[in-house]
């Protein structure tokens, strides 16, 4: 504690109860000597004598409670005079004592109440040090984060296939409007050889890193594939279910608690023959032939939720005016209508106009605009010349 008063009989006093009652003090009796001493050792509280002979004791208030200090002050005066307690407390001091001291209880009652409210500044102050540390961390994080996103979904991007994609008799064309930085959705093609292609269209569960991640070890994983095929190593890439196995083996080994929604399929570029596998995935595929749009049969379990998952295949002959489009389930979120029964419907009645481009499609479910969507959207639109 630090007590700024002139050397004397009413000093003493007051400095022996003080030490009476077990507190440290420093003393002074000018404002210069106050200041420097305050600044020196940085006491818990500090009382002032206002009327200091020769020195503005208001000023010197002012000057203490403006240091920006954790130190409140206690105004102690000879005289009970109101205008001097209320200067005394419009210029900062937390309470005002007149001399002599006659009840010890009110002066202990002061100082405790100044210690406290000198605990509690410090207190305040230190977490205010924590939290803007922790804010500047959290900044310092969030910038490394978005970085990383950043970096990441421009890898995700360079992983797509070009679109369009002329492959045979075929053009493949795809859409991605990714809900984050980072999508869970996923889609490739490619051709196999002279007489095939195979294209693919998954939905990772969740979104974020740990999503995109499984789009790598899927693009990974049809890439090996390939290459062991023209290796004349292995010949599964030419069987959806088989990939589909593989995948739901090597999506459980990683053990992340992710589970993908896929349609698989492998489209003979001579025959028009389409072989392909529907794991789980929402919406169906949609074709488009005749005039009419009917979704394709077939459903088997998502990859990723169990070991013994099997896989089928179902197969079909595409008109030569067939058109193949598949969706992601974000596509659903953006449907108003009520319920999935009525969302499938309205996707049907969308797609019957035979729609030839990805753009006309873009622009009839109003894609182009860049508002945050609940969920990833991804298209893949598959067409004969």
């Amino acid at each position: 504690m630090l007590l700024v008063q002139a050397e004397g009989a009413s000093r003493d006093e007051l400095a022996g109860i003080l030490l009476d009652m077990g507190y440290e003090l420093s003393l002074c009796d000018s404002a210069a000597h106050a200041l420097s001493l305050y600044l020196a050792e940085h006491h818990d509280v500090i009382l002032l004598d206002l009327h200091l002979q020769g020195v503005d004791g208001s000023g010197l208030l002012y000057q203490l409670t403006g240091l920006d200090s954790d130190a409140p002050v206690i105004v102690i005066c000879k005289k009970d005079v109101m205008s001097d307690a209320l200067d005394a407390l419009r210029y900062g001091a937390c309470d005002y004592l007149t001399l002599p001291v006659t009840d010890t209880s009110q002066l202990t009652h002061s100082v405790e109440r100044a210690y406290e409210r000198s605990r509690l500044r410090r207190e305040n102050r230190a977490y205010r040090v924590k939290l803007e540390n922790a804010n500047r961390e959290l900044l310092e994080s969030l910038t490394h984060l978005q970085q990383d996103q950043q970096a990441g979904r421009h890898i995700q991007r360079r992983m797509l296939p070009q679109t369009p994609k002329d492959m045979g008799a075929f053009v493949f064309s795809h859409y991605m409007h990714p809900s984050l930085y980072l999508s869970g959705d996923f889609i490739d093609y490619f051709s196999v050889g002279e007489a095939h292609a195979v294209f693919l269209v998954a939905d990772v569960s969740g979104h974020g890193a740990s999503s995109a991640f499984v789009t790598v070890m899927l693009k990974n994983l049809f890439a090996r594939s390939r290459s062991d095929y023209a290796h004349g190593l292995d010949d599964r890439i030419l069987s959806p279910a088989r990939m589909l196995d593989q995948a739901n083996r090597e999506l459980m080994e990683m053990d992340i608690g992710k589970h993908v929604t896929m349609c698989v399929g492998l489209l003979g570029l001579e025959d028009n023959s389409l072989l392909y596998t529907i794991a789980g995935h929402l919406p169906a595929p949609i074709v488009f032939s005749g005039g009419e749009a009917h979704y394709l049969e077939g459903s088997d379990l998502p990859v990723g939720l169990f070991a013994d998952a099997s896989y089928g295949e179902s197969s079909i002959e595409l008109a030569d005016d067939a058109v193949l489009t598949l969706f992601t389930d974000g596509i659903l979120e953006i449907v108003d209508d009520d319920g999935v029964i009525a969302k499938e419907a309205h996707l049907l009645e969308t797609l019957s106009a035979g729609d030839r481009d990805i753009d006309a499609l873009i622009d009839r479910f109003q894609l182009h605009s860049p508002a945050a969507v609940p969920d990833d959207i991804a298209m893949l639109l598959i067409t004969r010349e």
